[in-house]
């Protein structure tokens, strides 16, 4: 091929604005078209090529750095003004370059290469992989996810997971919708290489794959978002096999596309004679994001870590002991070390709850983040979180690392699957550390990448990541909280599917105290005003009564720990005589306060939410039951109402059979009923005409 050099003059390059840290992605769409456009006009020119030793060098020293001055340009479209420059920059003549010297010639070539290159690779049958990468947003099709506009609604029922709810965005990328119908199950290899399932993992599955397994997995395979809030402690670890199954050959087909595209561009340089620096790479070869790290698993404790673990290595080297392990996994033997023990001691009298047992078991320690790095025959742990291809973090972890000054977070920028397990758990740590870190994926870098750009996705330099980021949401129960996440925080191009099961029953049957229940509806406007308003019906109508002669041995119980500091700020201006268990309070504090309460020493227990969840302190003498709100976890309704049971109260209180249970609601809280009392009774105590309804559980 006759080399000619490109009489192309380029224009020196303007000084762009700096790249702020905590800055998101604009709302205005428009550079996407215009970082296209100069793509576009750039690939028909001919420009001088990159010299360079290694095509998998780092090319952030190749780009001019950003200068500090007032543009509106956009961080991706500099990133392309930058790397467009640096390709022209060669052929400035001196008064252009501001007095730069004229390097020698060098070698150019056109972009659009006529050579073709043949591979035999198997990676083109997996047609939904390629189809959700290859696609491109239009500005139009982001603004229309943004405002949730147009979306296909589809009900259907299978007979594992239930009732599922498909809303299916209308672009041009689902013009055909997707196929609604219950899929057969997975029993054997062929059953998931017909699902384009690798084959390196087909071979080590654990079949048959359960009802519940090969359901979860057909939805996920498609890349739409899941919510799956029927999550139980019998079905965990096949929603775990399922999603790490699913993980896994997600990550192993990036990385066979990019080792593809590798030989690839190593062949075409090959065939020119040129190194692969030297080249200008074809669009087709666009196989990666501004960051290695593709994979992203939220759980809360380090044993759920540790199972996760587990999982990958059986579904990449087979079944293994430990001892295996530690042959196929760089620095097992260290995460052994820091993920496992630590189990907490649970009584064999006065046992805990089977539930309590099964959360608490293994390492429950909440600041954890480690990195999964994948090699050709191994799998490195501890990785550096930039050279990583799938993190696992708790909350808290992630916060932490979002937050450290010594370091960044650009790691998160082009993560394609969002994987987060036992999501009520988060609501009994905090849950602002998860909404912290949602906040903080796909920003934009706040250092240039090591990536060479032109291997980049165009989608992933217009910043449009997150449209292209998949989430999968398994939590026990339903709650707004949940719901919020999903529809706030998840914007995948093709969808998302709900399960939609109505709740029969709720916890309120597992009640064997026999008293009466008094749910009290508290009306309010709007759900901004709804807390203010639950407050000010509690001074008004609750606390009065704890003034009266005789009235005590009274529980109030607070899921928020908001309201629990504010209903304890009143109590001390009230003169109210309380005793307080919080999650905070020490284990001495607790055992006094318990006496007290027993003997009628105070007349109200204040008592948060979190602090049953992480003791389940058996509470005795509660004469009057007050929540202060729906529990959070509905199996805490009836653990606290069969407290008042006769064996737990004090004989020589005065009392006799004097018993009460007050629940106070709002009509915002109709899914945390639901959970209580069922789906059908929730919807009549929101909308019916009265203010108070009775439930009674007689023997």
């Amino acid at each position: 091929m006759k080399q000619k050099h490109s009489k192309h003059k380029a224009k020196p390059y303007r000084q762009v604005a700096p790249v702020r840290k905590n800055e998101k992605f604009s709302k205005n769409y428009s550079y996407i078209q215009r970082s296209k456009q100069m793509e576009e006009s750039h690939r028909k020119e001919r420009v001088p090529a990159l010299t360079g030793n290694n095509s998998f060098e780092p090319v952030a020293d190749l780009l001019p750095e950003l200068q500090n001055d007032v543009d509106q340009t956009g961080f991706y479209e500099q990133l392309v003004n930058g790397f467009n420059n640096v390709q022209t920059s060669h052929l400035l003549s001196t008064n252009e370059s501001d007095g730069a010297s004229v390097p020698a010639p060098v070698k150019t070539v056109e972009r659009e290469s006529k050579t073709p290159v043949q591979t035999n690779d198997d990676f083109d049958s997996y047609n939904s992989f390629s189809k959700r990468f290859d696609f491109d947003l239009s500005a139009d099709n982001i603004n229309d996810l943004i405002s949730r506009k147009d979306a296909t609604l589809i009900k259907s029922s299978w007979p594992a997971v239930g009732n599922l709810k498909f809303e299916i965005p209308r672009l041009d990328a689902n013009a055909q919708n997707p196929d609604c119908s219950p899929p057969s199950g997975i029993s054997n290899s062929s059953d998931l290489q017909k699902l384009e399932v690798k084959m390196s993992i087909c071979a080590k599955v654990a079949y048959p794959l359960s009802a519940l397994q090969s359901e979860l997995f057909h939805v996920a395979n498609n890349y739409q978002d899941l919510y799956f809030p029927h999550r139980t402690h019998n079905n965990a670890e096949e929603i775990r096999y399922m999603y790490c199954l699913h993980a896994l050959n997600h990550m192993l087909k990036v990385r066979s596309l990019i080792l593809r595209n590798n030989e690839k561009v190593a062949a075409l340089a090959k065939s020119l004679k040129l190194s692969p620096n030297e080249i200008s790479i074809p669009e087709t070869f666009r196989d990666q994001g501004l960051k290695r790290m593709k994979v992203l698993f939220i759980v809360p404790f380090r044993e759920s870590a540790l199972k996760i673990v587990k999982v990958i290595g059986d579904l990449l080297f087979g079944i293994q002991d430990d001892q295996a392990r530690k042959n196929s996994m760089a620095n097992y033997e260290r995460f052994l070390q820091d993920y496992s023990g630590n189990t907490i001691y649970f009584p064999k009298t006065n046992p805990k709850p089977f539930d309590y047992e099964q959360t608490f078991s293994g390492n429950t320690d909440d600041n954890f983040k480690i990195g999964l790095r994948f090699t050709k025959k191994a799998v490195s742990l501890f990785s550096d979180m930039n050279a990583s291809d799938i993190l696992i973090a708790s909350p808290l972890g992630l916060r932490m690392l979002v937050t450290d000054k010594e370091s960044d977070f650009d790691f998160l920028n082009s993560i394609e699957l969002l994987i987060i397990d036992q999501a009520e758990l988060f609501l009994a740590q905090n849950w602002e550390n998860l909404l912290h870190s949602l906040d903080h994926l796909h920003l934009q870098p706040q250092k240039l990448p090591d990536t060479n750009c032109q291997r980049v996705r165009t989608w992933c330099l217009s910043g449009a990541s997150s449209f292209y980021r998949q989430t999968l949401f398994f939590s026990s129960h339903e709650l707004p909280e949940f719901r919020a996440v999903l529809n706030s925080k998840c914007q995948n191009y093709q969808g998302k599917v709900r399960v939609t099961n109505l709740v029969e029953h709720g916890d309120i049957r597992n009640v064997i105290t026999p008293i009466q229940q008094v749910f009290r509806r508290i009306n309010c406007t709007n759900v901004e005003s709804s807390f203010d308003d639950r407050f000010q019906h509690f001074v008004k109508h609750i606390m009065p009564q704890f003034s009266k002669p005789g009235f005590s041995h009274c529980m109030l119980y607070v899921p928020s720990y908001f309201d629990f500091v504010r209903i304890r700020n009143q109590f001390k201006t009230d003169m109210i005589s309380f005793v307080q268990i919080s999650e905070y309070t020490k284990k001495e504090k607790i055992s006094r306060a318990r006496d007290i309460f027993f003997h009628s020493g105070a007349s109200v227990l204040l008592y948060s939410e979190r602090a049953h969840f992480f003791r389940r302190t058996r509470i005795k003498g509660i004469r009057n039951l007050i929540m202060y709100q729906p529990p959070n976890f509905p199996h805490f309704y009836s653990e606290l109402i069969n407290l008042m049971l006769e064996s737990n109260q004090n004989p020589r209180d005065g009392f006799g059979d004097e018993m009460s249970v007050n629940i106070l609601y709002t009509k915002y809280d109709l899914l945390s009923l639901s959970n209580v009392v069922g789906s059908e009774n929730a919807l009549k105590l929101t909308t019916g005409k009265k203010d108070s309804y009775l439930f009674s559980t007689k023997t």
